[in-house]
């Protein structure tokens, strides 16, 4: 086993050291051809630095296009999704008759779905990846790759919507009751076939609950009256929900 890892131990030195002496030799065409080879062993970070080093020596040649195809996939497969969406882009523009058009314009998309995030941030990034995948479907509308760009954009939009109930619930949770019936009845409108949708009647209900348990008298009845017909139109709707025993629970305290 010792004699095993002084092998490797070895190999990877000279490896190493193979490398380094290449990224100061004026060999182009090795250059060219090692970075190549490490894109396919999916050593993309090294394979970058190659394509980076040769980008200008063969510009204007027959391989301008294929070193800054793989050098744009470098940068997708390390993640750095804004500048390689930058540069897919930019592909289509410096090489207006490749072949690779078409993939090129479909990974800029891509690049944006992936560079969106997580609800509970601002979703700019996110309308921006909506509008870039819907460019692609409409430059592109027999492509390939249409039918997981509109997967993409369907999980997009779930994110918005996952949003829009997110807020619509800080409004619940902090007490603002008003503003949170307001705010799910909009987004029950937006979104009728949401997958929050329980929760959200849910949410609205006990939003009703607590606006009549702490109403002053004159205004007790009435939201009285609004709580019951929520409750009702919930457990009409959701006969079998893990909330029916604690929102029957609530009516029988009014």
């Amino acid at each position: 086993m010792k004699k095993v890892l002084i092998i490797l131990f070895i190999f990877s030195f000279y490896s190493c050291s193979k490398y380094q002496k290449l990224l100061k030799s004026d060999n182009f065409d090795v250059k060219y051809e090692t970075a190549v080879d490490l894109f396919n062993d999916k050593k993309y970070s090294r394979s970058l630095t190659l394509f980076e080093d040769i980008l200008s020596e063969f510009k204007g040649s027959s391989k301008s296009e294929d070193i800054y195809y793989y050098y744009t996939f470098c940068l997708y497969h390390l993640g750095d999704y804004t500048n390689a969406a930058y540069h897919f882009n930019n592909f289509s523009k410096t090489f207006l008759s490749s072949g690779k058009s078409e993939e090129m314009a479909f990974m800029s998309a891509k690049c944006f779905y992936l560079d969106t995030p997580p609800s509970y941030y601002d979703q700019t990034n996110t309308f921006n990846a909506i509008n870039q995948l819907e460019l692609f479907i409409s430059d592109y509308p027999n492509s390939s790759n249409t039918i997981e760009a509109q997967s993409l954009i369907s999980k997009l939009y779930l994110i918005l919507e996952e949003k829009e109930f997110n807020i619509a619930q800080s409004y619940y949770k902090t007490g603002k009751y008003n503003s949170a019936i307001y705010a799910f009845n909009n987004f029950i409108e937006t979104y009728p076939n949401s997958k929050f949708l329980e929760d959200v009647f849910y949410c609205q209900t006990k939003s009703y609950f607590e606006l009549a348990k702490n109403s002053v008298e004159e205004k007790k009845v009435l939201r009285t009256k609004e709580f019951i017909f929520a409750y009702r139109d919930f457990t009409l709707t959701y006969p079998s929900s893990k909330y029916l025993g604690e929102l029957k629970t609530l009516r029988n305290e009014l």
